[in-house]
């Protein structure tokens, strides 16, 4: 006789609990984004690494590449030297000093870094890089070379005007203050905004063009042997270009409603239906485009700044010594402990929890399970 059929055991409701709870713990962990840091690439001892971590270290050098970049607009403006070694001695003293304080800034991170491969990983690290040599090339080793080549010729001064040219390379330092846009979180994010609203923005502008095009079409044809032909609408590029000029961007657009109304109401009429269409719908959206990109990317990033900031506090918090066991869980009486800590009450009000109100669920919250 076959074997008597038994159902196999169901698994109990905690039991499936606890799996759910694996389950979704394992989720979370897959889709978490762990949040980039370039110090976690550094050493954790030694002077380097201390200083390069330091926010009074990254904030002066912030203030520098500031002075640098007005210092270019006084350079441009006030130096008559071509190159700077003739250059008057108050030009060539801040040179050096940017350059020199850029190269210590650039060694000290370098140093900081415990593989130092690692800092081909780091973007900022490789940008600042190729500003920083390209800084050294021009002000000291050009100088040297250029020092050279006076003495080779008996002093004279060589073809300043290629030497000159070369002062453009100082340009390059204005990319620096793209560092500055990481302290300038309003301005970081507009430009996401506008990154992010490239491609919706690239279809608004098709649509534009589309627009022009027909429309342009349109005036050339009409305007046909009448006084408009030769200064508005010759051509359909020309009428194009008036189109947008005149009709879309709106830049003294009375002058041509006049001539279009000299000549004929119902061109007039159809120029109104260009600007309905092409300034008052299309632009306008364009602009709502932007906008709407913007707030998602300031929702987004307010979002990520509360997180890190919550996390920030959470550390502090674990550092008060709320674990007291060190096996990352808060048990109900390190919990209590904790509240009796002000330190901790502080860390908790800082990210808008109502401690008084916490104390209240601290039953609820180590609720016992399954009889423990």
């Amino acid at each position: 006789m076959p074997a008597p059929y038994t159902a196999a055991p169901c698994p109990s409701r905690s039991t499936s609990l606890e799996l759910i709870a694996q389950v979704k713990d394992q989720v979370k962990e897959n889709i978490r984004k762990d949040e980039y840091d370039v110090s976690s690439f550094y050493h954790r001892k030694g002077f380097c690494q201390w200083l390069a971590r330091h926010p009074r270290f990254e904030n002066l050098t912030l203030l520098v590449i500031g002075l640098n970049a007005l210092w270019i607009w006084v350079d441009t403006d006030l130096n008559p030297g071509p190159m700077l070694i003739m250059s008057p001695p108050v030009f060539q003293f801040a040179e050096h000093f940017f350059c020199c304080y850029f190269s210590y800034e650039w060694t000290i991170r370098f140093l900081a870094f415990k593989r130092k491969r690692d800092c081909l990983r780091d973007f900022w690290f490789v940008f600042d890089s190729f500003l920083v040599w390209t800084m050294i090339i021009e002000t000291w080793m050009m100088s040297a070379v250029f020092l050279v080549a006076m003495g080779s010729i008996g002093g004279g001064m060589g073809n300043a005007s290629i030497l000159r040219i070369a002062r453009l390379l100082r340009l390059t330092r204005m990319a620096r203050m793209a560092r500055l846009l990481r302290a300038l979180p309003e301005l970081l994010i507009l430009i996401k905004g506008m990154v992010a609203a490239l491609r919706s923005v690239c279809f608004a502008l098709g649509l534009l063009v589309l627009i022009l095009y027909v429309f342009g079409i349109a005036f050339t044809q009409l305007s046909e042997d009448t006084s408009l032909e030769e200064d508005w609408f010759s051509s359909v590029l020309h009428s194009m270009n008036t189109l947008l000029i005149y009709g879309a961007l709106m830049d003294e657009i009375s002058s041509l409603v006049i001539e279009i109304e000299n000549e004929s109401v119902a061109l007039l009429m159809f120029f109104y239906v260009f600007i309905l269409l092409a300034a008052l719908t299309v632009m306008n959206m364009l602009i709502g485009v932007i906008c709407e990109m913007v707030l998602k990317v300031g929702a987004s990033e307010r979002q990520q700044a509360t997180q890190s900031f919550v996390t920030e506090k959470l550390r502090d918090l674990i550092n008060t010594g709320a674990d007291e066991n060190n096996d990352n869980l808060i048990s109900k009486e390190e919990f209590v402990k904790m509240l009796h800590n002000k330190q901790a009450t502080a860390i908790l009000h800082d990210v808008n929890i109502d401690v008084v109100g916490l104390v209240d669920f601290i039953d609820v919250i180590f609720e016992p399970t399954n009889g423990e």
